[in-house]
């Protein structure tokens, strides 16, 4: 398998907190904040809290169709 394939990209899909606060440009106590008020789903794994890219990537798409609507 060459390396950059799609299996590749699955395995990079779940991120840390950290990962998913910097793949936002927001800050991990905005992402904890949005994780909860449920405008943003989260994994639990056992203890630890994981964020799926795809999820990240329709927040981003559902808050700039939301900014377009202002």
């Amino acid at each position: 398998m060459t390396s950059g394939s799609s299996d590749d990209r699955l395995g990079n899909r779940l991120l840390t907190s950290r990962e998913a606060a910097r793949y936002l440009g927001i800050s991990e106590r905005h992402l904890w904040t949005i994780t909860k008020e449920k405008l943003l789903r989260s994994k639990k794994l056992k203890r630890a809290v994981r964020y799926d890219v795809l999820e990240l990537d329709r927040y981003i798409a559902a808050d700039e169709t939301d900014s377009e609507g202002r």
